[in-house]
């Protein structure tokens, strides 16, 4: 541990996008707490740039937004400092940038906080590092480096300044270390059978992701952790474990998820007796369902009524589900690490084990779960890649035959082919540290992100996996593609906060600070909970056709501002605008095409459904789109039916069917020529003179229907079924 000079506090802020920055300023806390450091971790977002000064350690690790702009959470801070423009004489600073070696302004954020930071007198105790996609070994390099430097710094004494400043942080460290307990007090309690089982029960694998971080937790109690799949395993081994949690999603309509379902039913079968076992549940759910978290409840009850002795109460968890489990945790673990090798509760260690357990350096953090840690089958596959010349213009398909572990990701086997077949294989990497959005490939018809899909999710023993670029973005190269015609319109449209002043709250530079409860930010949150916006545009059928369409990914950030209760009156209009209207998300021919690639799409694709209702009442079933609802809806209470013939006329109004005088179809109808029946009786009316009466519209020598994916796009939002 490094000699830490007068005061240990350091403060580290980051400017994230995505979460990377979010997660090295984690991964940089760590570090920094191993060589003698207190470390405070801030998020740029509503930090007051006048506190800077109070910092004698600043590091701030940030990305690089579009095309050389800040984050959207550092955004108004950055303002803010170039308003005021803070004396920082006393300040020992250095930047780590994360950018893209592919866009002109690489690292540009992260330069220009370099730059303001010197010019307000902080001195660089570190030249800038910057890092490109693949940032991990190079901020690793940079933090080895950074650290002992920041630990040798004079911090100065400790001030009650800081107390004013941790308001402010998202993860703060106490100045003063809760002590670990003397290890002797527990010898007892730590010595023999320290096993804890860990199961899940996951649809998507959240519930499996906190059963990995739960795993990672449990070692500073003491315990040596087992995470168990629930599928396939014998309700008769439970009573050979002491210590059990149970972690699981409710899927459906209060239904297990897919991998426990056969498990619930063979233990309610068995009924084995559990009098030896202490266990806790932690269950994952939504409070928009009627059975909320009913899964983990009737493991719960079942456990209960097996005899099991219940060591902490259930946990529910919202949709948000991190805050609650990260309550959850540490109480059970701190509770179950008390039952000794006998199975008996040791109720008098409690606080010397809650000590222990919190003393200890590592923690689980949010991020570092990945679904390649529960091991899986190896598997044989056949592998067809999509390749791209950019020099030739050619393209085509590498077919490669792999044996690779189930749990590998799709990532993991590109990276084995480019190592020992061909080299020159393109894609982009993702980092270690989580779901990396720009990862994003075509496999097997599905759009996924590379990093974090496991091959055994996709394909079985034997099958075919092929790999293709996602579609609506131009190839650059192989797998990679470009995403400027998604940064470009997220540029021009500008979906970011645009807040009004809420109980008169405003940053130092004037600028409107909004706020929102608890409950507003969970539900805010969940409108557009997927893994990466950019992947969104491209589940879409209409993205990769329609140049004009913004895309799905660009309406749903526009929808969040819209019913983000801190945006300002104009910037919601705004917004709404800019979906109504071409380009917008009228222009979605077919919505079930997003809601077939998976979890991501389906809350994509609910959101959609949503904004596109908000605005048929917005703009009082007004224009084409609005029309065609009012009145499809409206014809079909009157008569049962669907009646094209007014349907056509009440849309177009009379304008829109002189306009389209020529295609025959407005020429026919406004004669009375339409015709009933069958497809065979319809093609013979159509030869006749005199009007077939009220109904069809005819199809005998009509021209393409213009436009036509607004009217699958008006059948999506009536019936997704369409």
């Amino acid at each position: 541990m490094s000699q830490v000079a007068g005061n240990p506090d350091i403060a580290i802020f980051f400017g994230s996008q995505t979460g990377n920055a979010e997660e090295l300023a984690a991964n940089t806390a760590k570090l920094a707490k191993k060589s003698g450091l207190n470390p405070k971790i801030f998020d740029m977002d509503g930090f007051d740039p006048s506190t800077f000064s109070s910092h004698k350690r600043v590091l701030i690790i940030t990305s690089t937004w579009g095309e050389g702009d800040m984050p959207d959470n550092a955004e108004d801070l950055w303002i803010a400092t170039c308003e005021l423009n803070p004396n920082l004489a006393g300040v020992n600073f250095s930047v780590c940038a994360i950018g893209d070696t592919s866009y002109d302004e690489f690292c540009k954020a992260g330069i220009d906080w370099d730059e303001k930071f010197v010019a307000l007198g902080a001195s660089r105790v570190h030249n800038i590092q910057l890092c490109d996609v693949e940032y991990e070994p190079e901020w690793k390099k940079w933090a080895d480096a950074v650290i002992p430097l920041m630990a040798a710094v004079d911090g100065g004494e400790s001030t009650e300044s800081a107390d004013i400043v941790e308001e402010t942080a998202v993860v703060s460290s106490e100045s003063e270390n809760v002590v670990s307990a003397d290890a002797g007090e527990l010898s007892g309690l730590l010595s023999g059978d320290r096993s804890i089982a860990i199961f899940f029960g996951s649809q998507t694998g959240n519930a499996a992701g906190l059963a990995e971080k739960t795993a990672k937790m449990a070692a500073n109690y003491g315990l040596e952790p087992t995470v168990i799949d629930m599928d396939g395993y014998d309700p008769a081994a439970f009573s050979s474990h002491k210590r059990i949690l149970i972690i699981t999603s409710t899927w459906g309509e209060g239904e297990m998820p897919d991998n426990a379902d056969a498990l619930w039913n063979a233990t309610v079968a068995s009924n084995p007796p559990l009098a030896n076992v202490h266990f806790s549940v932690c269950a994952i759910g939504d409070t928009s369902y009627d059975e909320y978290c009913k899964a983990g409840l009737d493991w719960d009850e079942k456990f209960k009524a097996l005899g099991a002795t219940c060591i902490e109460e259930i946990k529910l968890c919202d949709v948000d589900f991190e805050p609650p489990w990260l309550e959850w945790a540490p109480l059970a673990l701190s509770k179950i690490a008390c039952v000794d090798s006998s199975g008996t509760f040791q109720e008098g260690l409690l606080e010397a084990m809650i000590a222990y357990g919190s003393g200890e350096e590592e923690e689980a953090d949010t991020g570092d779960f990945t679904p390649g840690q529960i091991v899986q089958a190896d598997l044989s596959i056949t592998m067809r890649i999509f390749r791209y010349n950019p020099t030739l213009a050619q393209s085509g398909f590498d077919t490669v035959a792999v044996a690779l572990p189930g749990h590998a990701s799709i990532e993991d086997a590109l990276v084995a082919i480019k190592r020992e077949v061909d080299g020159s294989l393109t894609f982009r990497s993702g980092s270690i540290a989580g779901q990396d959005p720009l990862t994003g490939i075509k496999a097997n018809g599905r759009i996924l992100p590379a990093d974090t899909t496991r091959i055994c999710d996709i394909v079985s023993d034997g099958d075919t996996l092929t790999i293709e670029p996602v579609p609506g973005y131009d190839v650059l190269k192989d797998l990679m593609v470009s995403y400027d015609r998604y940064d470009t319109v997220r540029a021009e449209s500008k979906p970011w906060m645009d807040a009004d002043p809420r109980q008169g709250e405003r940053l130092v530079s004037g600028a409107a600070m909004g706020t929102m409860t608890s409950a507003e930010a969970t539900h805010l949150h969940t409108l557009a909970d997927v893994g990466s916006l950019q992947l969104v545009n491209a589940m879409s059928d209409t993205y990769d056709v329609d140049e004009e369409y913004s895309g799905p990914g660009i309406a749903l950030q526009r929808w969040v501002r819209s019913q983000d209760p801190r945006s300002g009156e104009g910037h919601v209009k705004q917004m709404f605008e800019l979906m109504q209207r071409k380009g917008g998300v009228w222009d979605e021919a077919d919505i079930s095409s997003i809601q077939r690639h998976g979890i991501d799409g389906s809350q994509a694709a609910d959101s959609l459904y949503d904004a596109r209702a908000r605005l048929l009442a917005e703009y009082k079933f007004t224009g084409r789109s609005g029309r065609l609802v009012k009145h499809y809806s409206r014809s079909v209470k009157m008569s049962g039916n669907v009646n094209e013939t007014t349907l056509y006329r009440s849309v177009l109004g009379p304008l829109g069917l002189g306009s389209n005088i020529m295609n025959g179809v407005s020429l026919r109808m406004m004669l009375g020529f339409t015709r009933n029946g069958g497809p065979m009786m319809r093609g013979f009316q159509g030869m006749l003179v005199p009007p077939a009466g009220i109904g069809k519209i005819p199809n005998m020598f009509n021209g393409k229907v213009a436009n036509h994916h607004e009217v699958v796009a008006i059948f999506n939002e009536l019936d997704s079924r369409f």
